[in-house]
């Protein structure tokens, strides 16, 4: 099986449970992004090969499912803000927990674990105010926001990748990842700002010209969500994230535009509404 068609069946079937969970509605999602979540967050956490525990390993998914389940409960409205302040308790809790949780380079180890909560539980929580889009004026769960930003990433994506191998000569960022192009950059900016218009017509919660901004954040947050990962990945000394899907790596290679493009996205739609 070549990789082109090995990368095609995985992100068709990968793109599937995406939207799949997005629109069975807000149990699948909560019970399928937490998920996506915790294999994300386990995958960087594992890249660092120099001992993080599975204690460590623990304390860190559990952080991430308090802070995501806190988000969704004041998003949907089950949670009145004020619980949201026992969110500072997570730091002084985790420190803690580093006393009981391993000995060996303790400041290098947490602060590992506070980067993996940031980088990739954080962004992926902000999740919940894109479903819920109450300060668009939308009571209830309503998925077909951030159906259309994903599908943005995916377009970007899949289009940078589609031009740059065949045309792409002038390198982006060669000393982080040698395969991004500017040519391969360009064509996919182009064919995403022109699937922001379609964005236009099918959620029509937002206006054609914001779709369009939306369309240039993908652009932009995404090209730097995939170089950061690189970053990581080149600094850690590992190819991918993970094996889990094949001709990708694993679940972060996969959503590394994400962590970059939804906080973006969300502080847009705030300032907008």
């Amino acid at each position: 099986m070549n990789n082109f068609f090995k990368r095609t069946l995985t992100g068709g079937i990968f793109g599937l449970v995406i939207y799949g969970s997005l629109f069975a509605g807000n149990i699948t999602f909560v019970l399928v992004y937490t998920a996506l979540m915790i294999v994300a967050l386990l995958e960087f956490l594992g890249m660092d090969r120099t001992g993080n525990t599975r204690a460590r390993k623990i304390t860190a998914v559990l952080a991430s499912v308090v802070l995501f389940g806190m988000f969704h409960g004041y998003a949907s409205g089950m949670l009145e803000a004020v619980w949201l302040s026992c969110l500072v308790l997570l730091p002084p809790l985790i420190l803690v927990s580093e006393l009981y949780t391993g000995k060996t380079r303790p400041i290098k180890k947490v602060a590992t674990v506070f980067l993996g909560i940031i980088y990739v539980a954080l962004p992926l929580s902000l999740l919940n105010f894109i479903v819920y889009p109450s300060a668009a004026g939308l009571q209830g769960y309503y998925p077909g926001i951030l159906a259309g930003v994903l599908a943005l990433v995916m377009v970007n994506d899949t289009a940078a990748y589609l031009v740059g191998v065949p045309l792409g000569k002038i390198r982006l960022f060669e000393s982080i990842s040698p395969k991004k192009t500017w040519e391969g950059t360009i064509g996919g900016a182009i064919l995403t700002i022109g699937a922001s218009l379609v964005m236009g017509r099918l959620v029509t919660l937002l206006h054609a010209r914001e779709w369009v901004v939306a369309g240039i954040i993908v652009v932009v947050f995404g090209i730097f969500g995939d170089l950061v990962e690189s970053m990581i990945k080149r600094e850690l000394g590992v190819k991918d994230s993970g094996t889990i899907l094949p001709g990708h790596g694993g679940v972060l290679d996969r959503i590394d535009a994400w962590l970059l493009v939804v906080p973006a996205i969300y502080a847009y739609l705030i300032l907008i509404n």
